[in-house]
């Protein structure tokens, strides 16, 4: 092994060190997203993606000249890698209740790579890989569930959107011209999609994990081996043909420091909580995708919504039920009217989408401000989260009374609305398809913090109402005489 080669293989094994040292939770996060059917473990599939890019880059790479500046180097990677650990620090908590669908620190994970990359290789050369950084950038979590869900959320739609980016990522291994780079993206995503189907029909319920990197690596793959024959068809097939060049950035001690430090105060930043488990036993018997009427209440009107399945699966449902009290209740409406609510059940199969997509996300609220929960006994061992979200534009208040439960390994999870309107036209929150709740909420948030959306002083008049008609319901669906689950 030349001295060139041992220098770059040396600085490589410091930078992959320090990124799976200085992200070691999110890793281990990831790992177990995926371990639950998750589909963020396409993340664990990228990398592979990146070599293959990066290999046909490199190959492009001839007769540069060794010019950098060394101090620019160390300032743009310095300043890169106190980027990440301010996304890690300052950003990443303010999306807590949304860490499973945005996964900002992975953004903090490519600027750190990059920052690395920088001081230990120096700002020319790895300027040379733009394409692949800016793919990075771009295949966020948020991103590749937009488009999947856009394609429909089937299983194929989760794996085409990687086929697609298989397909980039052959196009920038094969394209010294953009005719070769449109054909080798084009050849990737034909070989892609037609693996992709083949093992869809051969096993539809395999591992995420597997149905993303079968299709993705194995076109990609092909592609760039194909290529790379056809091009040197008559020549030798070796894979060094030429000598491996000296990189230009002679030491790199001062840039290992200063890795080793940031990787050690990024490793200390704690990720948000993980949301609790749903190991709530619920009712016996057979799961049904609208929940029983409870005693002293009356179905008004019941609705589907069919687009939760490119959410939360094929299998998934999503019923509203409006139920409206048999008689009134001075408790509940001083001038003893009929109180109105409605039931929002959504059942699923898959118990990590839940954590990826909380109740909140199910609707478009623009302008409300969310008070913090409380917990609320139901009874049958099920306790709910009551809270409050205000509506400033229309300047209505809604309550939401939010429990889970499994059911023979169904998931369901179940929110009681009630609004300060008593009139029987009275608004309430409608499920609406929205990848991140609302974007407009996302970015107040991360301009000015979460007391943006939050709600100081909030006014829980419905709490009595809720806390009865939610008993009641949980009651309900116990058959008389039915064992209790705890």
């Amino acid at each position: 092994m030349t001295r060139p080669v041992r220098t770059l293989a040396l600085r490589w094994a410091v930078l992959v060190v320090c990124v799976a040292f200085a992200f070691a939770p999110t890793w281990i996060r990831l790992a177990e997203e995926a371990d639950s059917g998750a589909v963020t473990a396409y993340v664990f599939v990228f990398p592979v993606l990146a070599v293959v890019a990066g290999q046909g880059t490199a190959r492009r790479r001839e007769g540069e000249l060794p010019i950098h500046d060394r101090q620019t180097d160390l300032i743009v990677g310095g300043i890169g890698a106190l980027l990440a650990l301010a996304v890690q620090a300052l950003w990443l908590p303010r999306y807590s209740d949304q860490y499973a669908l945005l996964h900002i620190d992975l953004a903090a994970v490519v600027l750190f790579t990059l920052s690395g990359a920088i001081m230990l290789f120096g700002l020319r050369p790895v300027g040379q890989f733009w394409p692949i950084l800016l793919l990075a950038f771009a295949m966020s979590p948020m991103l590749y569930r937009l488009l999947a869900v856009s394609m429909g959320g089937s299983r194929f739609a989760y794996g085409m959107v990687l086929v697609l980016v298989a397909g980039v990522a052959g196009a920038i291994a094969v394209g010294r011209t953009r005719g070769r780079a449109a054909l080798g993206f084009l050849v990737t995503v034909a070989v892609g999609a037609a693996v992709l189907q083949l093992v869809l029909v051969l096993d539809p319920t395999i591992d995420i994990v597997l149905l993303q990197l079968i299709p993705t690596v194995g076109a990609s793959a092909a592609t760039g081996t194909l290529f790379y024959l056809f091009a040197r068809r008559g020549r030798s097939k070796r894979p060094l043909g030429r000598p491996v060049g000296a990189p230009s950035v002679k030491s790199a001690r001062s840039a290992v420091i200063t890795l080793v430090v940031v990787a050690v105060a990024l490793v200390t930043r704690p990720l948000p909580a993980p949301p609790p488990p749903v190991d709530t036993v619920g009712p016996p018997g057979v799961v049904a995708a609208a929940l029983a009427a409870p005693t002293g209440w009356r179905l008004l009107d019941d609705e589907t919504y069919p687009w939760v399945r490119s959410y939360f699966g094929q299998r998934s449902s999503l019923v509203r039920q409006e139920l409206q009290a048999a008689v009134g209740n001075p408790e509940w409406d001083v001038r003893g009217r009929p109180r109105t609510v409605v039931v929002d059940t959504l059942t699923t199969t898959n118990a990590a989408s839940l954590a990826v997509y909380p109740e909140r996300t199910l609707y478009h609220l623009a302008s409300t401000r969310t008070s913090t929960a409380l917990p609320v006994e139901l009874g049958h061992g099920v306790t709910a989260s009551l809270y409050t979200s205000v509506d400033d534009t229309l300047l209505l208040t809604w309550t939401k009374l939010v429990f889970d439960w499994v059911r023979d390994g169904v998931f369901q999870r179940i929110t009681v609305i009630s609004v300060d309107n008593h009139d029987p036209d009275a608004t309430f929150p409608e499920p609406t398809p929205s990848m991140a709740s609302n974007l407009s909420a996302v970015f107040a948030v991360f301009l000015r913090g979460n007391t943006i959306v939050g709600d100081d002083d909030p006014d829980f008049d419905d709490r009595g109402l809720l806390a009865s008609v939610g008993a009641s319901l949980v009651d309900a669906q116990f058959p008389a005489g039915a064992e209790d689950p705890r």
